[in-house]
């Protein structure tokens, strides 16, 4: 003898209806919130600070910083984003040996720190986090250039 299913009140079919809505609304809201930004919408919005994810074309290779004693030599060159929009300089902390042979005319692909002026901005990948701690990251000719800890350097 098998028992027959209990009927669904209507707030059985409301609340059945209303958790995968709100759940689907909360995903929704979450990545869009997620997205990452880029250098365009970084210079547009003027952020003073931003962390941006692009990459672009290099239009000009500008001489490296001097390095101060306690801080790394860093290598700089102009770069304009992948949609066209905007030109910005973009700047690699270099420690040891490792640097980018930078070429114009190439692709770079970061994970970095922007910060608004008026000439389009400067990123710096990697870059301090908030926690103190370096992230970020560079693609050039095919090599991921990132921050080792254990290393001290990049």
């Amino acid at each position: 003898m098998s028992k027959k299913a209990p009927e669904l009140t209507w707030q059985d079919s409301a609340i059945l209806i209303t958790i995968p809505l709100v759940v689907f609304g909360i995903f929704v809201f979450a990545n869009y919130m997620s997205q990452d930004l880029t250098v365009t919408e970084a210079f547009q919005q003027q952020l003073r600070k931003a962390e941006v994810r692009d990459g672009g074309t290099v239009t000009e290779i500008l001489p490296p910083e001097a390095a101060v004693a306690s801080a790394p030599t860093v290598q700089q060159c102009r770069i304009r984003s992948r949609d066209g929009q905007t030109e910005f300089t973009f700047r690699f902390p270099v420690t040891g040996s490792e640097s980018l042979t930078l070429a114009v005319g190439r692709l770079l692909q970061f994970h970095g720190e922007y910060q608004y002026d008026p000439r389009g901005g400067a990123v710096e990948a990697p870059f301090k986090g908030k926690s103190g701690r370096y992230t970020g990251w560079v693609v050039y000719e095919n090599r991921r250039y990132f921050h080792h800890e254990e290393a001290g350097g990049l």
